[in-house]
């Protein structure tokens, strides 16, 4: 897979090395209760499992480590795109998430990451479109959604496994021809 870099990330491949700092990381309600399908608590066996489904990804998806430039055998948080693998979403629709270690909140990095990896899924992958949500109860990833270009599509409910609880979400939606006229504009 590709590793991608930006001002100040390199996104790269999982690696079975990151299993402990994905446990470290993840393995805190304050981002499991914000994501769909990270379970609390996050313990080594999760990490393992998830890394891998990684390893057994289709052809049209991505799943990246996030990691500082200066410091990319440590993992800050993980990002990504493919098929959705959840029973409350159609399958044929791509899906899209990242996630970061609490300090690295409120820094940039997550628009950073998403805006590379959704460049990577339309001019890579050739994705048509991306569908994904976020929990009203965190703004902050609709904020990082807006500035990617994604459109809300209105109000869902979506169960966080973190949480166990099902919550309001907002159904976003960000379309190749969408992706293309921005990518147009901002030159």
């Amino acid at each position: 897979m590709d590793q991608i870099e930006t001002e100040r990330l390199l996104l790269r491949p999982l690696r079975e090395t990151d299993a402990p700092r994905l446990v470290k990381l993840a393995n805190r309600p304050e981002i499991a209760h914000m994501l769909a399908s990270m379970p609390h608590p996050y313990s080594l066996s999760d990490a393992e499992d998830f890394l891998g489904a990684v390893r057994k990804l289709p052809a049209n998806a991505a799943n990246f480590a996030i990691t500082l430039k200066g410091a990319p055998d440590e993992l800050i948080g993980g990002t990504g795109y493919g098929p959705a693998n959840r029973d409350d979403k159609p399958s044929h629709e791509i899906d899209f998430g990242y996630w970061l270690g609490l300090d690295y909140w409120g820094k940039g990095y997550a628009t950073e990451a998403a805006t590379a990896v959704i460049r990577h899924a339309f001019e890579v992958n050739t994705t048509e479109q991306i569908d994904t949500e976020h929990l009203t109860i965190n703004p902050a990833s609709g904020r990082v959604l807006t500035k990617t270009g994604f459109v809300d599509k209105g109000e869902i409910t979506c169960y966080s496994q973190g949480s166990g609880l099902t919550r309001p979400s907002r159904k976003m939606v960000l379309t190749r021809a969408r992706y293309l006229e921005q990518k147009a504009q901002s030159k």
